[in-house]
Order: structure tokens, then sequence, then C-alpha cells
């Protein structure tokens, strides 16, 4: 079985503040926000790059996959930058497969994401989109031979110009062997593309939904994430809810309804903590574990992440797993 994740292909650039400059830029703690190219320049002009790596939510879930062990293949667009070559270069030392869907874009750059990581290590994210959101200017080939392929479409390319009616027909498009699973990604994106999504949700062609709390609540304009979860339920077949450190939620139409604790942990950065529950929920759930376990080794690959800054394992998953499974 192979993970194909679509999304955008972005550069990560970490940067430390004080949390008063996130209310200073008017932003929402621990939301996405997209900017351009100047707004970008300016930013940086006022902060130190701490480190700077390959990013965008599905390359790093399709990195805990490949970390666990599985196979995967990702589908982005570059620009005509150094950045480009680097991206490049840090999919393949990670074991990911490019899959270049773009068209000639010219000396367009490469996309890239501030991500500003205050004392509580909370994280907030300015986004450059760049040549990355081009990557559905056509539907992709996603049919690579293996017997089965779970497509794992991050929710911000709906901000892409052409995202939410190519997903839609990737989503009805039978291919044996596939399922689509798809991430809410950020709740200001739910905001923003509330109608898509259900449009989406209740076209059925979606198998597995992940989000976190805000994010369903969002979805449903509700308080109450159990009703959420009914409401959601009644049109996808599985889904799991990250809940920060009270761990994650876990639900499907053959049983009730389960809460999966976390692992206790020190935070230094959230950043990446629910692309990488998403790999090992995946990961779990291709090797035929149940539901409680599937979320208990995305809980383990989250907690990883979290305890050091960047939206990449530093250890082998597949290491670290094989601990507790």
């Amino acid at each position: 079985m192979a993970v194909v994740g679509i999304g955008h292909a972005i550069i990560d650039l970490f940067v430390q503040a004080e949390g008063e400059l996130i209310s200073e830029l008017g932003l929402d703690p621990g939301s996405m926000t997209l900017i351009d190219d100047s707004t970008s320049r300016e930013v940086l002009a006022h902060l130190s790059v701490l480190k700077a790596s390959s990013g965008g939510s599905a390359a790093n879930t399709l990195a805990g996959v490949s970390s666990l062990g599985g196979a995967t293949y990702f589908v982005g667009a570059l620009g005509n930058d150094q950045f480009a070559n680097n991206y490049r270069d840090d999919l393949e030392d990670v074991g990911i497969v490019f899959i270049d869907n773009s068209l000639d874009l010219g000396a367009s750059n490469t996309g890239h994401c501030i991500v500003i990581v205050t004392p509580d290590g909370q994280r907030t994210m300015l986004t450059h989109l760049g040549a990355s959101i081009h990557v559905l200017d056509s539907v992709p080939n996603i049919d690579l031979g293996h017997d089965a392929i779970v497509c794992y479409v991050e929710g911000y390319l709906l901000d892409s110009p052409s995202g939410g009616q190519n997903i839609e027909a990737m989503f009805s498009k039978e291919i044996a062997g596939v399922e689509y699973a798809f991430s809410l990604s950020d709740r200001t994106l739910v905001q923003r593309r509330k109608p898509q999504i259900w449009e989406l949700i209740k076209g059925g062609g979606i198998s597995i939904l992940f989000g976190n709390e805000d994010e369903f609540l969002e979805l449903c304009d509700s308080n109450d994430l159990l009703g959420a979860v009914e409401k959601v339920g009644a049109y996808v077949g599985e889904g799991a809810i990250t809940l920060g450190a009270k761990g994650s939620f876990v639900f499907s139409r053959d049983q009730e309804p389960i809460v999966v604790p976390a692992a206790q942990i020190e935070v230094v950065d959230t950043t990446g903590a629910g692309d990488l529950f998403a790999a090992g929920y995946l990961y779990a759930r291709e090797k035929g574990y149940p539901s409680y376990e599937r979320a208990r080794m995305g809980n383990i690959c989250a907690s990883e992440v979290i305890s050091h800054f960047g939206a990449r394992p530093l250890v082998e998953l597949s290491t670290l797993v094989a601990k507790a499974f």
C-alpha cells in the first residue's frame, strides 16, 4: 500500500517571537494567514530565521509515514529557484517520491511559510503560496500501479485557483483500490471555505476526515463535539480529531466514538502535530490496527514532533513506535 499526498510545496522558515508580536500583526494565535511576497519580506526583515526546512502539511504527513516504513508519493508544484532544488532533495532524503504536477510556471518563486513560535509552544503561520498554488491546475494522476492507495489531500488546497473544482473531480472519480482522506487543515480555512468543504463531504468521496477540535466545531457551527461528529459522520466513514493535550477522538460508522489519551510530554513547538498524527493514524490503518490503536500511534508520532522545533520527526518513528506496539 502507498500513501499519496497532494498539497502545497512550502519551505518552512521558523522564527521565535514574543506573543506581543502576534497581537501587533493582528493575527489569531495558532492560525494560518495568507500573505503576499512584499508582506513576507517586511516581516522577515525584523526576525531571524532559526531553521529552514521543506514543509507543507501533506508533505509533513508523508515524511511521517515514510519514517514509519510506508511507501510515499508527494504531488506538488515548485518554482524555478534554489528552494525548489532543496525541496526535491529533502523529499528524496526522507524517502518520498516527488511528482511534479505543475505547468510551466516561468520565473516563479517556491512557496514559503513563516512559522512564528511563541514561548508557549504555539505556532502562528504566515504563508506565501508562490508556485505551490498551481498544484491543482490539472487533476493529478494517482493511479500508480499499487494494489491500494490512500490519497491524502490537505484542505489548504481549497485556496488554490482550481482547488475546489479539481478536488471534487478527484473525489468523484472511482479508481479501484483508491481511498481519499481529507484534512480540514486550519480553523480560518474552514471559515473561508465552509460551503466548499461541505460539498466535498456530502459528495461521499471522503473515506477519512482529519481535523482538530476547533476545526470540527467551526465546520458544524457548534459548541458540541459529539453533535459535530454525528453531523459529519452521516457522510464520512471514519474520522480522527486531535484534542491537543487531551489526546485524540476517533469515530466511525461501525463503533462508538473513542477518546485516546495523549502522551505526556513537554511542548516545544506544535508545528506539524496534526500532520504527524495523521501519519501515524494512516500507517496503523494500513497495518490493520483497530481505531484505538490507530489514534494511539498518531498520538505517539505527534508527541515526537512537538518535542522540538520543526514539523518533521528527528528520530525514526518506526523505532519509536516499535517500543509501544
